[in-house]
């Protein structure tokens, strides 16, 4: 009972807007003038535009206003703008409220957000602000052209991005995840041996997948824990089950195991039908091993449910 309250904690305070799958590819096309004193790029497939800067570059991204927004001192240290409209609008994907404070032309108030010359943030100029896609638009069209403007070392520069319109992914992996997962049941089912066993393999697997998605992604884009805490649990109570045997509490354990993945896989749904997800793993993996989960934690509910009944309802 203590893994379920950790994990809903963990679910409760984890950041709501973190990097999430898409089907849009925002690109990097230029930087004018060309430098080697700043990198950008995109993170998350399209929720992020990271911006890395050599020590000793002083760069100021402007806002939607033209107002000072991010400051990137030659020391490293990242600043945001207290004051611009910017900050506030960037807190969500698609947009969120500036309070009445938030003025573009007053003083920039500076607050430290991040050291070592490297941020990421939401830019609303650099994706698609709209959770239905494009009307007159079909897969395949880039749909966006955009800049963002900055100044490094007092020298107006501009990141041109574009935005594509990707076409859907492959259902083959889910496919074949799905149908390892059921070949692994039957075969538990045929030699006698305990559903927990591909419980335990298979959340391995998933918590191995979560815990890649999670250190994909930097800390201020808001990757959450239960990526890959949900499916730990899993395995602990699969292999807790596994330890204790054929008794009541195993198969309390088992249905326990088969709900912590069953939400893993809800969590992580869209990932399966969305063209980018923001991991560094391959999404053939990842799409696999989802559908793998999903099949394994129906299989297992129903073991654990089925052998809690029966030990809970027979004699002695």
């Amino acid at each position: 009972m203590r893994w379920i309250a950790a994990a809903v904690v963990v679910a409760a305070l984890a950041p709501g807007d973190a990097a999430g799958p898409t089907d849009y590819r925002t690109t990097v096309v230029s930087i004018t003038p060309p430098t080697d004193k700043i990198a950008v790029e995109v993170v998350g497939g399209d929720a992020f535009l990271e911006l890395t800067a050599e020590p000793g570059t002083n760069v100021m991204v402007l806002g939607y206003q033209s107002e000072p927004y991010l400051r990137f001192r030659p020391d490293g240290v990242v600043l945001e703008n207290q004051r611009s409209p910017t900050t506030y609008l960037n807190r969500s994907r698609y947009g969120s409220t500036a309070p009445a404070g938030a003025d573009p032309n007053l003083p920039p108030d500076w607050e430290v957000v991040a050291r070592g010359g490297r941020y990421a943030w939401h830019d609303h100029r650099a994706h698609w602000m709209e959770p239905d896609p494009p009307r007159f638009s079909v897969r395949g069209d880039r749909i966006l052209d955009s800049a963002v403007p900055l100044s490094v070392d007092g020298v107006d520069t501009s990141v041109a991005v574009a935005v594509d319109w990707l076409p859907s992914p492959s259902r083959v992996p889910l496919y074949v995840g799905a149908g390892i997962a059921v070949a692994l049941i039957a075969v538990a089912l045929i030699l006698r041996r305990r559903v927990a066993w591909v419980l335990l393999v298979t959340a391995a697997a998933a918590a191995g997948i979560g815990w890649w998605e999670y250190v994909s992604l930097p800390a201020e884009t808001g990757p959450l824990s239960v990526w890959w805490l949900l499916p730990m649990v899993a395995v602990g109570s699969a292999a807790l089950a596994l330890v204790l045997g054929y008794r009541l509490v195993s198969y309390a354990l088992v249905l326990l195991g088969a709900i912590e993945l069953g939400a893993w896989v809800v969590i992580r749904r869209d990932g399966a039908f969305r063209a980018l997800i923001p991991t560094d793993a391959p999404f053939w993996l990842d799409r696999g091993v989802m559908a793998a989960a999903a099949a394994v934690a129906v299989a297992a509910g129903i073991s654990g449910a089925v052998g809690l009944y029966r030990a809970s309802t027979g004699p002695g």
